[in-house]
């Protein structure tokens, strides 16, 4: 008998150490924080809850909160909702911090606190996440003008859920667009107003910088304001990130704007849920990011940066890229890299081009100058011209300068004074020779003996009378030289005319 209680007693130890096992294997350390703001009456006030995870992904968190009602007006917070002084979150983390935002309106000059009710979080593996609870110490002041305290704003009886059938896509997730938000919904620094949407005039929120927010709700019911962007009707999520004060910016998913040097590596940053396209040059530093955002006072597009220790934001001027405009490509496009790539081989393939042309030049002047010579010898060995037009000219200047040669001058002439010229010989001559020939009767033309003249038959009309000197030696010698005779005559004539006929005439 007491052996078998010993052995109950055993059994029941190991079941009571099983629960305890388990809970020390599946349970993970986490803590709770929130910020401790300030502000004045009647501005609001933004209140951060962070949920922090020492090992995985923070996943489903619940809080339930306090607060005073009468120092502190619930307006607005995503994953938020107030009722008589108490404040609810829920939320999925998707990082190992999970950090959401709800904002108050001051309504009296107090210190006052937000505390925790109670908590649960798990990881996103589903193991219990032990958070270690925090609170939030606000301190209100006096407004500029002194005002202590101010009521609350009067809400709309309007509940939220009244949706149209306009069907809205952000990020894949499918929604309604609404125009049933409350005033207390609206954020701080926004109005409401109206504008054209899907053929109809329909209710939006607006701020001084031209910032336009619509109200959309998801399958649920639950609705939440998100940016919407006028020039092409679409909307975005609206997270605000204040950087000062007087200014908050929007994270926006548009890496197509961005504009940095190629040694900004791209990668990705969670903010409350949304992720979103971050830049950072690693060889720098990994604890700055830069963000693309709309900045909510001035309503401008720019760069961000993110000090990922201090969580914080500032403006960031991109930096010039200028070592890449010192060793980029004189080309533009696809052909200017390559050339920048393969500068070396390029110019040793240029240099051998350069030689194969000139060798190829040189060759090219060597026949040229053998077939010249060829031509040269050809020429003079068949006694070609060079140029027919020198010839022509060589030729005529030829016979200007033998005329000129052949024609004796008055002074060198030698005239015979015994030679007798009959005046009727030239005159009846120079008529009768006109034609260029003789009579045919001048064939038998007999000459005598003793005597030397022309027959009466003969058509140049010479008399019988004209007798020369027998002597032919005088003759010859004494009028041939004159250039008086016909036969002078008759060859410079011919010599002006041997290219058209040739005349052969009768030696007196």
């Amino acid at each position: 008998m007491k052996a078998l209680k010993k052995l109950a007693g055993m059994i029941l130890a190991v079941c009571l150490m099983i629960p305890m096992l388990g809970t020390v294997a599946f349970a993970a350390d986490g803590v709770l924080m929130f910020s401790d703001p300030s502000g004045k009456v009647g501005e609001n006030v933004n209140v951060d809850l962070v949920v922090q995870s020492s090992s995985g992904t923070v996943g489903d968190v619940n809080v339930s909160m306090s607060y005073d009602a009468a120092a502190l007006e619930f307006v607005s917070g995503e994953g938020f909702t107030a009722e008589g002084g108490t404040l609810t979150y829920t939320g999925t983390g998707s990082s190992s911090e999970l950090r959401a935002t709800v904002t108050f309106r001051a309504l009296q000059a107090t210190d006052t606190t937000l505390s925790v009710n109670s908590s649960t979080a798990v990881l996103s593996s589903g193991e219990t996440l032990n958070l270690e609870q925090g609170s939030s110490a606000i301190s209100i002041a006096a407004a500029d003008d002194g005002t202590t305290s101010v009521e609350p704003t009067t809400t709309t009886t309007q509940t939220t859920g009244d949706t149209t059938d306009i069907a809205v896509t952000v990020n894949g997730t499918e929604y309604n667009f609404s125009e049933a938000f409350t005033t207390s919904d609206i954020p701080e620094g926004y109005s409401e107003t109206t504008m054209t949407f899907h053929g109809g005039e329909r209710r939006f929120v607006v701020n001084d910088a031209g910032v336009y927010l619509g109200f959309l709700v998801d399958g649920s019911g639950a609705g939440s304001f998100f940016l919407f962007d006028t020039e092409d009707a679409t909307f975005a999520p609206f997270i605000l990130l204040a950087i000062s004060d007087t200014t908050s910016i929007i994270p926006l998913d548009k890496p197509d704007e961005v504009n940095l040097p190629d040694n900004y590596q791209e990668s990705e940053l969670t903010v409350q849920e949304q992720v979103y396209p971050i830049w950072s040059d690693p060889s720098v530093s990994d604890r700055y990011y830069v963000i693309y955002a709309l900045n909510t006072r001035t309503g401008q597009e720019d760069l961000y940066q993110y000090d990922s220790e201090d969580e914080t934001y500032q403006y960031f001027v991109a930096p010039e890229p200028v070592e890449e405009e010192e060793t980029g490509s004189a080309l533009p496009g696809a052909a200017g890299a390559f050339i920048s790539e393969h500068i070396l081989p390029i110019l040793v393939a240029g240099a051998a081009v350069c030689i194969l042309l000139l060798i190829l030049m040189i060759i090219f002047a060597v026949k040229l100058v053998h077939r010249n010579q060829e031509l040269d010898d050809l020429y003079d060995e068949y006694d070609i011209p060079y140029d027919d037009g020198e010839e022509e000219d060589k030729k005529k200047s030829g016979k200007k300068a033998s005329a000129k040669a052949e024609e004796p001058d008055d002074d060198d002439i030698e005239y015979d004074d015994d030679i007798e010229y009959d005046d009727d010989f030239d005159a009846e001559y120079d008529d009768e020779f006109d034609g260029g020939e003789y009579d045919d009767e001048s064939d038998s033309e007999e000459y005598d003996d003793d005597e030397y003249g022309y027959d009466e038959d003969f058509d140049g009309g010479y008399d019988d009378e004209d007798i020369f000197d027998d002597d032919e030696d005088d003759f010859d010698t004494g009028y041939e030289p004159s250039g008086k005779t016909r036969g002078g005559r008759n060859s410079k004539k011919k010599a002006a005319s041997d290219d058209d006929y040739d005349i052969n005439f009768i030696d007196l």
